[in-house]
């Protein structure tokens, strides 16, 4: 078993491969810890690649059709629902690193389930996305009450508004706005407890914005470059933390994306398209629930008329397999459902998201990086890897005990 270190977990939500290495010199601190730490260059994602399942495979080491999330919104046998911490079906790092006697902090990462963890903040974004119009009537409100309340924090002051602050959806510059205040208290928060005199051996955290703004401003806008160079801002507002607190030797940080992102020019409006069906889009890739074959066979039919090419149900975890067909949208094309500014009834039009992600499995604009910097990391490039083998790297760096499947992964290890 190796030496036992702390070690920072930082979710960069939609920083692409591909934006990584051609915008450099726009990401400074990034760009130094990869110099001097490890650099996974090109991260495959799970399918689909979109925010939960990227962030599950992460934790959990373990594909879509393992680890139970295969969609930002899953089909629970009735309706399409969003996805919740206790859906994962896999441990979770959070979880082996609190059995195995560490301290564990949740600072704002999503599909971390609360019980896993010693000191627990809810994603800020997470009641708007769990609230959201077309699922609120299939929530369980002790879930969603679970998953916002903070624990294990006596005497610290929650800033977290787990909400948009009643900010109307019309007014989106002022929910941006409010998005990047709460990503960069996240990042307050995290180097608070990783400079305090309790610090925890784990910290999982996100920045989520990146998102955000490329879906509404487009990839490599300057609205995005922005954004993304904020996320760089605070992982460096980090290190230095931890250098002035003298805890930098202490802590390895861990720094990866859970999807990539490409721009959109056409949507394809799934309400219009498959009329009376029920499905969920994921950005590029969408989800039908389909009865038999034969249905199978005429949403096939009805989609490549779209362009858009079925991609099978290998991802779906077995219990509700049959029931999914899954599509990819053609290139610089993604699903959505119709919205006012699409009065003519047409199947295509403009996107409300103009950069996506959920591209046809393998495309590699959905490819993420990560960096490992820090206490033993040596430098070194690795040119490629799975979603699956981010996991095994954060269970070496912890010094867990490995099972098989991390033993087999730990053969092409990352670290």
């Amino acid at each position: 078993m190796q030496q036992k270190r702390k070690l920072i977990v930082i979710l960069i939500d939609g920083m692409s491969a591909d934006y990584f290495e051609t915008q450099a010199q726009r990401l400074p601190y990034l760009s130094g810890l990869a110099q001097s730490g490890t650099l996974v260059r090109r991260m495959s994602c799970p399918v689909p690649g979109t925010s939960l399942p990227g962030r599950t495979s992460m934790i959990t080491g373990k594909p879509s059709q393992e680890h139970g999330i295969f969609g930002n919104h899953i089909f629970d046998g009735t309706n399409f629902r969003a996805a919740r911490p206790d859906d994962v079906l896999a441990p979770t790092i959070a979880r082996r690193a609190r059995e195995a006697g560490l301290k564990v902090a949740c600072i704002g990462h999503a599909m971390v389930d609360p019980d896993d963890t010693d000191i627990y903040e809810a994603p800020w974004w997470l009641r708007d996305f769990m609230e959201g119009c077309r699922f609120v009537k299939v929530l369980n409100p002790d879930w969603v009450s679970r998953l916002l309340v903070p624990r294990g924090r006596d005497g610290h002051l929650v800033t977290m508004p787990v909400s948009n602050g009643g900010i109307a959806e019309d007014e989106p510059g002022l929910q941006h706005l409010l998005g990047m205040a709460c990503d960069q208290q996240i990042m307050r928060d995290v180097a608070d407890l990783a400079c305090s005199d309790t610090p925890p051996d784990l910290i999982l955290t996100e920045i989520e914005m990146p998102d955000v703004i490329q879906h509404y401003f487009g990839y490599e806008s300057e609205a995005s470059h922005w954004s993304l160079a904020m996320a760089d801002f605070l992982v460096g507002e980090l290190h230095q933390r931890l250098e002035r607190a003298g805890r930098l030797d202490e802590y390895v940080i861990a720094v990866a994306s859970d999807h990539g992102h490409s721009p959109i020019e056409t949507a394809i409006f799934t309400d219009i398209a498959l009329p009376g069906v029920l499905c969920e889009p994921e950005g590029a890739t969408l989800h039908v629930v389909v009865q038999n074959e034969a249905h199978r066979d005429k949403i096939t039919s009805r989609l490549k008329e779209f362009g858009a090419e079925y991609i099978g149900n290998d991802h779906v975890p077995a219990a509700v397999r049959s029931s999914i067909a899954a599509y990819a949208a053609p290139h610089r094309h993604s699903f959505e459902i119709s919205r006012s500014r699409n009065d003519g009834g047409s199947p295509l039009g403009r996107p409300r998201y103009i950069s996506s992600h959920g591209l046809c499995p393998g495309t590699p604009a959905d490819d993420r990086f990560a960096i490992f910097y820090g206490a033993g990391i040596c430098q070194r490039l690795v040119e490629s890897a799975v979603a699956e083998d981010f996991y095994p790297a954060l269970t070496y760096i912890l010094g867990l005990p490995a099972d098989k499947r991390d033993r087999e992964a730990m053969g092409s290890s990352i670290i």
